[in-house]
Order: C-alpha cells, then sequence, then structure tokens
C-alpha cells in the first residue's frame, strides 16, 4: 500500500491515460519486491522502503516520454480526422470533369444502340472521357487533404496532361481498329505515338516529385516504419538472415553450374534433378540456421 501511494505522489502532476497506468502499477510492484529484498538483507522497513525508492533513478523522464507520444499520436489523430473542405474551384472542375464522363458515356451507348453509329462519334467519345480524366487528376491533385498538401498549379497540369495522353492514346486505337477498320499496324502506332510521351512525361515528374505529406502523417509513417522494423528484428536475426542469405545464393549458384555442366556432358533430361535437390537443401537450412536456441 505505502509503495502505490508513493508512486501515485510521483505521478500526480500527469494525464491518467492506460500507458501511465500500467507503468505506475509496474513501477508500485518493483518498488515492492525491492523493499522485500532488503528487508531479507537485514534492513528495516523503513531504511528497505528509502533505498528502494533511491535506486529507482529518474522515472519521470520515462513518464514525460510516454505523455508525450500520446500527445503527439493524438494530435496526429485529430489531423488525420479532420475534413479538407473543396474549395469552390474545385468543386466546379469536379462537377465539369463528371458532366464530360456523362457526355462520353452518353454518346458512345445512343451512337451503339442506334445502329447507325460513325466511327466520329466515338471519337468523339474517347476525346471527352479522356479529357474527364485529365480534369479529376488536376482537380484531385491541386486540393488540399488531411494527408498531404495541394500540389502546384503547373505540376498538377503536367500530370492531367501526361493522364490525358495515357488515357486518349488506347481509346483512339480501339476505335480507329474497331469502328475505322484501320489495320493493326496503323492501332500501334497510333497508341505508341500517345503512349511514350505519356511514359517519358510520368518517369520526369516521378523523379522530380516533391514531399507533400502533412507532418503529422510523416511522422506516424515513420514510427509506423520503427515498429515495424522492430518487431521483424525481434523475429529474425539479421546475422542469420545475412548468413542464409549467403548460403543460399552459393548453393544455387553451385546447382546452376552442375547443372550446365551435367547437361553439356552427359544427358540434358536428367539434369534438372539438381534444382529438387538444391530446393530440399535450402529448406533444410531454413530449419537449421533459423531454429530457436
Amino acid at each position: 500500500m505505502r509503495e502505490k501511494v508513493y508512486v501515485d505522489r510521483l505521478f500526480a502532476d500527469y494525464e491518467d491515460s492506460p500507458e501511465v497506468r500500467d507503468f505506475k502499477e509496474e513501477i508500485a510492484v518493483n518498488l515492492k519486491e525491492r523493499v522485500k529484498a532488503h528487508i531479507l538483507l537485514g534492513l528495516d522497513e523503513e531504511k528497505a522502503f528509502d533505498k528502494a525508492a533511491a535506486e529507482l533513478g529518474d522515472i519521470t523522464a520515462i513518464a514525460d516520454e510516454i505523455g508525450r507520444k500520446k500527445r503527439n499520436e493524438a494530435i496526429g489523430q485529430m489531423y488525420m480526422s479532420a475534413k479538407v473542405p473543396f474549395t469552390k474551384r474545385t468543386a466546379v472542375g469536379l462537377t465539369a470533369a463528371t458532366g464530360l464522363l456523362l457526355c462520353a458515356m452518353g454518346l458512345a451507348l445512343i451512337s451503339f444502340f442506334s445502329g447507325s453509329a460513325i466511327a466520329r462519334e466515338y471519337y468523339i467519345s474517347a476525346v471527352l472521357f479522356s479529357a474527364a480524366c485529365s480534369l479529376y487528376t488536376y482537380f484531385g491533385l491541386t486540393q488540399e487533404t488531411a494527408a498531404h498538401y495541394a500540389m502546384k498549379s503547373g505540376r498538377a497540369a503536367a500530370y492531367a496532361a501526361f493522364c490525358l495522353l495515357a488515357v486518349l492514346g488506347p481509346g483512339l486505337a480501339v476505335v480507329s481498329f474497331f469502328a475505322a477498320g484501320m489495320s493493326l499496324a496503323a492501332v500501334v502506332g497510333i497508341k505508341a505515338a500517345f503512349i511514350i510521351p505519356a511514359i517519358c512525361a510520368l518517369v520526369f515528374l516521378l523523379v522530380t516529385e516533391s514531399k507533400r505529406q502533412k507532418p503529422w502523417l510523416k511522422a506516424m509513417v515513420e514510427r509506423e516504419i520503427e515498429s515495424s522494423m522492430s518487431h521483424h528484428s525481434d523475429i529474425v536475426d539479421p546475422l542469420k538472415a545475412a548468413k542464409f542469405g549467403v548460403t543460399s545464393g552459393g548453393l544455387w549458384i553451385l546447382a546452376i553450374a552442375i547443372f550446365i555442366t551435367h547437361g553439356f556432358l552427359s544427358d540434358w533430361r536428367y539434369s534438372w534433378l539438381v534444382f529438387p535437390f538444391a530446393l530440399a537443401v535450402q529448406t533444410f537450412m531454413v530449419t537449421m540456421i533459423f531454429k530457436k536456441d
């Protein structure tokens, strides 16, 4: 009882939370055990308690760290759960994109079921559909979210242009092949004329992309990565993993060498048997290297 009162006084200024309660309970139990140990060594109860309390050290630093992590997580959750409203500009843009999309679908369906469709109508549908996708891309990237800042207009326009080329190329190719009756070579040429610039633009944009993550999201991601790495390091010993990788690589290099040598010198029909044998050896290696001590 005395230990619990002492620990409660230490944490009187801290906000109550499940983490702090668990920490307090653990400290009280350890403190009680230390007091019993000192009493068995010949100290009276008062001196035993004072010595055990002195041996605790600065536990308030650990409590501060718990409180700080809790506050950071609460702030991050608050920001992530907050909804960033659409701007009027974004709302107008997404509405226009939806209108183009519906027009493209409606024109294509009317042309198909009317029975008198011509290639021009399908071409128009493909252009409208591509324009809608482009607008969705542009206004989606320029809209701030709970996790990311809005992208600059110029860069978002570049992504929108990439999207336009990437969608329009295949659309025109399909219409040219099925509705206009063009040859397969011409269709491939049309598709390549749009897809190749689009891929080049995408590579450039991805290579030069800057971070748009908001600070709280970045902190949450870093904590998740740190927690995941700690979890995997507890499961798999890095030294054993490296040992397995080197040994496994040598095993398969040897297996390939035996396969080629046996094939040239003897018979290719039986050379493949070395691979099941190598797989069996590797399975045995896994059980031996990663077995619990």
